[in-house]
């Protein structure tokens, strides 16, 4: 019977983490330096399990059930598609919910620990759930129990999900930290995203939401596109590079507008 290498499970339990240790750091960090409340992440998280997880996914089952294989079967058709209902459903949740529910005491501090919350969550039940999964399935492989777990299956629903499964000892175990890397990178932008819709909000310069609907399009098309052709690493490689770019960028917009503040 196959069992899971050590390098694999070590890869799950660091990617796992990194998913949840992250955003509780990031926290408490914001807390402890800028008085940022846990309501403002709160809204971020909520944010973005309604606008991302529900109402995106209700328009991904209509668009699909209408055009299923021909837009799933055209790589970038189907990558445009993804990467613009991505952009317009959290985006537009950012600008609704910093409209509606902050007002006035929206602040940049706010606007942080809002990402905080939106990428946070989207980590924990994205990254955190699969990695959680993925070690309870481990425990069930390398104490040999799987074959009885398995044997209620029918023979072709059984053969389904040894296939799944089996990914955990045949996929090279620098996969699984690959996992925990995406969500680091995935928070990071979120945050300055956030920030970035905040500077509209705030001061009415749309040109910022502008920019973070395109940012995030051309981010999760590419991802989506690049990722049938390119390996994970230099994948991921690439994605740090740019958002780290991104967040350079939001840096200097956030000093910058700290620096007039005292002025």
């Amino acid at each position: 019977m196959n069992t899971v290498s050590t390098a694999s499970i070590l890869g799950m339990a660091v990617s796992l983490i990194l998913c949840i240790g992250l955003p509780v750091a990031l926290y408490i960090v914001l807390k402890v330096k800028t008085k940022a409340k846990f309501n403002d992440m709160l809204l971020g998280a909520v944010s973005f399990i309604l606008f991302a997880l529900v109402l995106e996914q209700i328009l991904h089952s209509v668009i699909l059930g209408t055009f299923g294989e021909k837009l799933t079967g055209n790589l970038w058709l189907y990558a445009l598609y993804g990467g613009a209902a991505a952009a317009v459903f959290e985006e537009c949740g950012r600008l609704i919910t910093m409209k509606v529910f902050f007002k006035k005491h929206l602040e940049k501090e706010n606007a942080l620990m809002y990402g905080v919350g939106h990428g946070g969550i989207e980590a924990v039940l994205v990254g955190g759930y699969t990695c959680i999964a993925n070690l309870a399935t481990v425990a069930i492989i390398n104490g040999g129990t799987l074959e009885a777990a398995l044997a209620g299956l029918d023979e072709a629903a059984r053969a389904s999900s040894l296939a799944t499964i089996s990914q955990l000892w045949t996929l090279p175990s620098y996969i699984f930290f690959m996992t925990g890397i995406e969500r680091v990178i995935a928070v990071v932008l979120q945050i300055a995203l956030s920030y970035l819709v905040y500077r509209a909000v705030r001061y009415h310069r749309w040109g910022f939401f502008a920019a973070a609907m395109g940012i995030h399009f051309a981010v999760d098309a590419a991802t989506k596109a690049a990722s049938s052709f390119l390996p994970i690493p230099a994948l991921e490689a690439i994605l740090a590079v740019v958002v780290a770019l991104i967040a350079f960028a939001t840096v200097r917009l956030y000093r910058n507008e700290a620096a007039q503040a005292k002025s």
